[in-house]
């Protein structure tokens, strides 16, 4: 079973999410690990917003620190290393990179932490489909760094491992994983988190490419499913405000 990887070139986890991306080289499954290459301007200046407000002036400076770290060198190492391909781009679904996946011919595409909505033509492309792993506990956390308001919430935090459909945080559930936590460090329970996804997502990959097809539980929403955006900086500072660390 080809499956491609998908990730960003930077993001706000500890070593740049290379706990998941690393391991993951030598996962018999993973054919190709494709890079969006997200970095910008905005990402420094967001950066250093965290740093100077104090709203989460640990977080801002894994940013900063993997936006200018050669991580991207480390994941093409280690793929190299595994006699796997590495391709990097801009838009993961414009008509560049929709030729050159079609070239590749995966069966299966694997989406970590992106960012990026997967619009229809990408989400056909592969012969099975596409899964995402999603920061949350599905059904019932949906939307944008629900892993940040379990902890500002104080309820269980983890991630949920999923088919992609056109809709967001759909698609039938693969393995749900809460990630322990005393939740006092956010970053920590991110990096942790990020080791058990790599573990959780080569045994989805195995479990997928011994039944020939993506097959998984039902995705329903509950009468406790909340769906989440992207925190403000007052929600930084609530967080702090409690002890967490970030």
């Amino acid at each position: 079973m080809k499956t491609l990887l998908v990730t960003s070139a930077v993001t706000f986890v500890p070593n740049n999410y290379d706990n998941l991306i690393l391991p993951l080289a030598k996962d018999p499954h993973i054919e190709a690990l494709v890079v969006i290459d997200n970095r910008s301007f905005d990402i420094v200046v967001k950066a250093l917003l965290l740093i100077v407000s104090l709203a989460a002036p640990k977080m801002g400076w894994h940013l900063l620190k993997n936006f200018f770290d050669d991580s991207l060198e480390r994941k093409k190492t280690a793929y190299t290393a595994a006699g796997k391909k590495v391709f990097v781009v801009d838009d993961i679904n414009s008509e560049d990179s929709l030729k050159m996946l079609t070239g590749l011919q995966p069966d299966l595409i694997l989406n970590a932490r992106t960012r990026s909505f997967f619009k229809k033509k990408l989400l056909a492309l592969p012969k099975m489909g596409c899964i995402n792993i999603h920061h949350g506990l599905l059904p019932d956390q949906r939307g944008l760094m629900c892993d940040f308001w379990a902890h500002l919430f104080d309820t269980p935090a983890g991630f949920s491992i999923h088919e992609m459909t056109s809709k967001l945080d759909d698609g039938s559930l693969l393995k749900v994983v809460e990630v322990p936590s005393d939740k006092k460090d956010y970053l920590a329970s991110l990096d942790l988190g990020a080791s058990l996804e790599a573990q959780a997502a080569s045994n989805v990959l195995r479990d997928i490419d011994a039944c020939g097809k993506i097959t998984g539980q039902a995705n329903l929403k509950t009468d406790a499913t909340v769906y989440r955006s992207n925190p403000r900086l007052r929600d930084f500072y609530r967080l702090r405000s409690k002890g967490v660390s970030i």
